[in-house]
């Protein structure tokens, strides 16, 4: 049984040798547009994410991969961690969309709160269908 107010972490691992500037920010976004500073919202965060070393999304909450598939309740907030020196991001993909990490490298975080109910895709701009994730807002 899923609980609402449950931690559930995604741990993303990218190992695809390339080459990228450290453009990397903190801030995040909001469902829908935006994308200014701070990924607030209502409440702590639900879920966190590791870019690593490997090639892959993968849910420490439920252990889903490729896509890595979580549940969130609408209001919650997800948190990507990139802790590699490698190039990576977190992009929207369809509809319904959130505001995408730009392409990222070393050390920091991205997140976004999803005040609306929907199934948000997402995979890496860098490594594309190798990379893919889904977040379900209920």
């Amino acid at each position: 049984m899923r609980l609402r107010n449950s931690l559930f972490t995604i741990i993303a691992l990218a190992g695809l040798a390339a080459c990228g500037s450290n453009n990397y920010g903190t801030g995040g976004g909001g469902v829908g547009g935006g994308g200014g500073g701070g990924g607030g919202g209502a409440g702590e965060p639900v879920g966190s994410v590791t870019v690593g070393s490997g090639i892959q999304f993968v849910s420490g909450h439920n252990g889903t991969m490729n896509p890595a598939v979580d549940t969130i309740p609408v209001g919650s907030t997800a948190t990507w961690t990139w802790t590699g020196s490698l190039p990576h991001s977190v992009q929207s993909v369809g509809s319904p969309s959130f505001v995408s990490s730009g392409t990222r490298t070393g050390s920091g975080t991205y997140a976004v709160t999803f005040p609306v109910a929907g199934t948000y895709q997402y995979n890496c701009a860098v490594h594309g269908s190798l990379m893919t994730g889904t977040i379900v807002v209920q």
